[in-house]
């Protein structure tokens, strides 16, 4: 039960932000105990007197998302009437739903009659609000589906009957038809109510009809039975029914349900399903309020599946998801720290700011945690806790610090726009789901996808190494070079995010490598890297520039079977570089220069050897790579000063 009594607790510190909108740094709002977020469709506009003023299609995704007051059965309703108090479905808020859609069964209340019902007893109580009144009178005095055909929300054909597919292909679709997914009369309806000085028309915002219907709730649902709350060891009123839409608008998972009373659930256990479980109403809905919360500002989501670190005290945590230049984008945006660093120590001294600044966060407080959580939902109704652990705040900062730097590389970016990998680089680990592309290629299906994020998310959480056959795989995939076009590509793809995940383990068991050269290493995986690379170069260099765009050079043709047979790829290669070695010789000849020197380093046995290349293969590479750009940059800036100075 520590999952609920961390969430519970969340809540708690939380609270005063609950029922507030816009506010900084939150994309979600947190609902208040006994409300929910659902996706308004339409908006009403009544007067004070219960008239309707004007009525519009809520077309922008980004402020459907609604506040709205429910009841314990509302919350968790599936198949049967259970109306919400306020703002609902056309199929409660209209009284003339029924002559556009026929009544199932006659002999009991209608969606709509227990609507007006538990609406009327608000606008009736000591708790009622002038806008509650306004909109009671409104629905149990107009038709609701007549007025919105009105003013041309809803459009019905020549007999009457309400369009729910618009097949005119002469004139633009009207907005219901884009906004709404099934059954346009099933549309969410929200209301404003406009009052001589009433800053705040908008039901949903109005904080003080917020505090009213707490109020109103506890008056009307008082007869709820008190019993032990096992989460908060409290005698509470109690409910079977609990909170859906957890992980987005119209999820209907739950985390707790016990409504198989025919199955298995029971069955030589329990009698019913309180002996098992019994949990508070209040306890419920700020677990998963805070829980929804939670997932919508910070929870990272691949095919249903939720993967979620939240602190209770911290306002801000990294994230899991992010690479390193987001990372400490964002603490630099926090900070109003310094602007983008270039070199490899300024990353580094800009990583270290970066987890400083959060580590200061957790100090702030004696107890610090931090909460991992991942759900997934293996039917449609309920949802599933596959992952949960807590930790100190000090200690998950430290296994993030650890991600990133076990698996520092330059990565290069990728330019969304322009649907390529740019000039621009930084120094760290790419985002996970890069890593997977890396290993599985860019079309990985959703599930694959999530299972292997699943992997990664544990080896940060954790502090652990990826796994071994993550290396293997990433290079099988690497050094099939003519398998990808374009030289950036490859890169950006897949030498860098593959050099990340082979750092990374091998950061793990002690060794240290980084993308600085090491001229003194001697491991003949990394020295092969090396030559392939310079062999690469120096055919390189004699291409023209509209050549290097699209001719692979010898080295790059042979990468793969280079990597399974390197001495007599070797000397097949060296054949080949003949005639671009005589090209570069009236440039002084550097590359032969900088091969004999690498070939000095190897030991007679492993030179002539053709055992395959381990993954130090690739690091080998990429570090020769970046130790020669680094170079030719360095001969420009002398040449460009040399320039300037002669002017």
């Amino acid at each position: 039960m520590s999952w609920i009594e961390q969430l519970v607790q969340t809540y708690n510190e939380n609270e005063q932000f609950a029922g507030s909108v816009g506010l900084d740094g939150m994309k979600a709002l947190l609902p208040p105990v006994g409300h929910i977020v659902q996706n308004a469709l339409i908006e009403m506009t009544l007067s004070g007197d219960g008239r309707l003023i004007h009525a519009e299609v809520v077309s922008d995704k980004g402020v459907q998302p609604t506040l709205i007051p429910c009841t314990p059965d509302s919350a968790s309703r599936t198949s049967s009437p259970s109306p919400h108090p306020l703002h609902d479905n056309l199929s409660y808020i209209a009284r003339d739903y029924h002559a556009f859609v026929p009544a199932k069964k006659k002999d009991q209340k209608s969606a709509y009659e227990q609507y007006k019902e538990l609406l009327g007893a608000w606008a009736q109580s000591e708790d009622a609000d002038p806008k509650v009144c306004a909109v009671y009178r409104y629905i149990t005095e107009h038709d609701a589906i007549h007025d919105l055909i009105a003013k041309k929300v809803l459009y019905c054909n020549d007999k009457g009957e309400i369009l729910q597919k618009w097949t005119d292909k002469e004139h633009e679709k009207p907005p219901i038809f884009k906004a709404a997914a099934g059954d346009v009369l099933k549309s969410m309806v929200r209301f404003r109510v406009e009052l001589d000085g009433d800053d705040c028309p908008e039901l949903w915002r109005d904080t003080d009809l917020q505090k009213k219907y707490r109020q109103f709730f506890a008056h009307h649902f008082s007869d709820m039975e008190q019993k032990l709350c096992y989460a908060t060891g409290k005698m509470l009123p109690v409910t079977d029914k609990h909170g859906k839409g957890i992980r987005f608008a119209g999820d209907g998972a739950k985390i707790i349900s016990s409504n198989d009373s025919q199955g298995f659930t029971f069955r030589g256990r329990f009698a019913d399903a309180d002996e098992c479980i019994s949990i508070g109403y209040e306890t419920s809905q700020k677990a998963m309020n805070a829980l929804m919360w939670l997932i919508r500002n910070q929870g990272y989501i691949v095919d249903g599946r939720v993967f979620l670190a939240w602190g209770r005290h911290a306002q801000e945590i990294p994230s899991a998801f992010d690479d390193t230049a987001r990372m400490t984008r964002r603490r630099r945006a926090a900070d109003a720290a310094p602007s983008m660093p270039v070199t490899m120590e300024d990353w580094a001294a800009s990583m270290k700011r970066t987890l400083d600044g959060y580590r200061a966060e957790f100090k702030r407080t004696e107890k610090s945690r931090v909460n991992v959580m991942i759900l997934d939902a293996a039917t449609p109704g309920r949802l599933s806790i596959c992952y949960y652990d807590e930790m100190a705040g000090e200690d998950f900062i430290e296994r993030i610090g650890k991600w990133h730097g076990c698996g520092c590389w330059r990565q290069h970016r990728y330019d969304e726009k322009k649907k390529a990998y740019s000039d621009a680089f930084y120094f760290g680990v790419p985002t996970p789901k890069r890593l997977v592309e890396a290993c599985h290629g860019e079309n990985i299906g959703d599930n694959q996808l999530k299972m292997e994020l699943e992997r990664i998310f544990y080896a940060i959480v954790q502090g652990r190494a990826l796994p071994l056959d993550m290396a293997k795989m990433v290079l099988s995939r690497t050094v099939k070079r003519a398998a990808v076009e374009k030289y950036d590509d490859w890169r950006g793809g897949l030498l860098e995010p593959a050099c990340s995940i082979i750092c990374n383990r091998l950061n793990h068991i002690k060794e240290e490598y980084t993308v600085a050269l090491d001229e003194e290493k001697k491991d003949r995986s990394y020295l092969f890297g090396r030559l392939l690379s310079i062999a690469d170069q120096m055919e390189r260099a004699t291409f023209s520039l509209e050549e290097r765009a699209s001719r692979t050079t010898n080295a790059m043709r042979y990468m793969e079977i280079f990597s399974v047979r390197p001495a007599s790829t070797w000397m097949t290669l060296r054949t080949k570089l003949l005639p671009y070695q005589q090209k570069r010789e009236r440039y002084g000849g550097k590359e032969r220069k900088l091969i004999d020197k690498i070939c000095w380093l190897f030991d007679d046995q492993d030179f002539s050897s053709d055992v395959p290349l381990d993954v130090k293969f690739l690091l080998g590479f990429s570090c020769q790579n970046y130790a020669m750009e680094l170079e030719r940059q360095e001969n420009r800036q002398k040449a460009e000063e040399k320039r300037e100075e002669n002017v």
